[in-house]
Formats: C-alpha cells, structure tokens, sequence
C-alpha cells in the first residue's frame, strides 16, 4: 500500500506531465502574446522594472538563470540588455526550449546561453555546484510547480551570496476578481485558497497574496528589496488568457498614443506604498545575504 509520501509524489508527478503537455502544445505560438495590447503594457511595465530595480544592483557581467524560461522572451531581454552578461534558460518543455535557442541564435547571443532540460523540483540537484548573480521567473512558473516554497529555497541556494532572486507571480485577488467577472464563483473562492485557474484548459495552479510572498522569501532566507504589483489601472479580459485575440474594449483603450499614456499612469504608480494589492501580477526582488 502506497504511503502518503508515496501518493504526493504520484500527484506531483502526474501534474508535471500535465503542466508539460499544456505548454509543449502551445511552444510554437506562444509568442503571439507580443502582439496583444495588454501584454505588451503589462511587458513593458516589467521591463522597465529590470531595468530600473534589478540590472542597477547587478554587475555588468552578471551570471543569470532563467528558471522556467519557455521560449526565452526575458532571456533575450537580459542577454540584450547587458551584452556582457551569460547565463542559462531551465524549462520543463522540450518544445520550449527548441524555440528558445532559435531566439538565441537569431539574435546572436547563443553562445552566452545554456538550454537545459528539467524539471525546477530537481534544480537543485540539477544545477549543483553551479552559482548564479541572478534567478528569475516570470509570470506562471511558480504557479505551475508542484512545491513553491521548495522551489523558491532551492532556486535560492543557487544565488550567489548578494545574488537577487526575482519573481512575476500570478495574485489570489486578481484571480478571484477575473474569475467572479465571468461568473465562475467556484473559481474565485477557490483563488482566495491560493488554488485556481483563469481558463478550463489550464492545470490548477499556485496563487499568491502579499503575506504569501513574503514568508516564502523569509523561509528561503532571502531578504525581500522590492515587492509590488501591476498592471494596477487596467486588468485583461477572458481573451487576454488565450494566445489568439484581445478584448475589444481593452484594444480601444490602448490604441495610439493612448498606450503611451496608459503606460506612464501605470509606471507613475509602480513602487507606490500599498499599490501590490492591485496588481494583476505581483512583483518581487529579494537578495540572498552576502
């Protein structure tokens, strides 16, 4: 008879094939998301975040680990901000990494680059020995492993001592409101859970609220510099969680110089005192102790 420890190890194993299997289906478009409006603010918004709050407290030669990179889109941002940086894209997906290393090699940054294949429960053994001035996960990946908070020490005992661990994480409340917008209130009390889904064709995943962040950042022994939230102003619709189409209303908003306006209201407020809550996403920088 399996024993408990037996049965989470099974159910962590079966997510993981489930997890892969949804974005090894949607490799070869992923990066159509560029092309809607929302993302493109939302993208925009994290950019200057990096640029302002994580590659000023770097060296210009920095080592950097994309964990669960996917198709390399911050990889190719990191690799061509700081050309004299190197660094490494860890995905669970096959299909992923085949398009991340095409990037690669059309922007010419391959050989400062490393593709490896794995699953972040094993990153740790995976990568051992190796030592990194930067991790760091956008969007879902925390929300898609089986164990955050062993993923979050593991990732962090990865970090050089003053080494920054860097963190765009899916919120509980953004979550519950999206889903109660389209009228799935089984969704939404299962977001303030911590537990949830924006579509029926995506696994269940991890949700964070501020409190959730910060005791697992404490628990890995890191020190949290910037913890935030955006977009704050405006939230995607239901076609923002495809790969294809945008929300009429959102397109109409964002339109011309509109972005541009929309943007520096969104920026303006970035590191306002209180703001994460509102966030869509949540953001995070916390360094390991030197």
């Amino acid at each position: 008879m399996n024993t408990p420890q037996h049965d989470l190890q099974d159910e962590n194993s079966a997510y993981g094939v489930e997890v892969r299997g949804y974005f090894a289906e949607k490799a070869e478009a992923y990066d159509d998301v560029d092309l809607q409006p929302y993302w493109m603010l939302s993208d925009r918004l994290l950019a200057t975040a990096l640029r302002e709050d994580v590659l000023s407290r770097l060296p210009e030669d920095f080592a950097f680990l994309d964990a669960g990179g996917g198709t390399g889109r911050w990889t190719t941002f990191f690799a061509e901000e700081a050309p004299r940086s190197s660094g490494m894209l860890f995905d669970l997906t096959r299909e992923m990494i085949d398009v991340a290393r095409a990037k690669a090699e059309r922007h010419g940054f391959a050989d400062r680059v490393e593709f490896v294949e794995g699953d972040l429960t094993d990153v740790a053994r995976t990568l051992k020995g190796r030592s990194f001035d930067l991790a760091f996960n956008f969007h879902n990946v925390l929300g898609f492993v089986a164990d955050p908070e062993q993923t979050v020490k593991d990732l962090a005992g990865l970090l050089k001592p003053g080494g920054l661990l860097v963190s765009f994480l899916p919120s509980a409340w953004h979550a519950a409101y999206f889903n109660i917008g389209i009228g799935r209130l089984d969704e939404a009390e299962k977001a303030l859970a911590k537990r949830g889904r924006f579509t029926d064709t995506m696994p269940d995943m991890h949700l964070y609220d501020v409190r959730r962040v910060e005791e697992i950042h404490a628990a890995a022994g890191l020190e949290t510099a910037v913890l935030t939230g955006f977009p704050n102003l405006i939230y995607p619709g239901y076609q923002e969680t495809q790969l294809h189409g945008s929300t009429r209303q959102l397109v109409d908003i964002l339109e011309g110089e509109n972005f541009d306006r929309v943007f520096a209201m969104e920026n303006s407020i970035r590191l306002a005192q209180g703001i994460m809550g509102r966030g869509n996403n949540l953001f995070t920088i916390a360094r390991r102790p030197a």
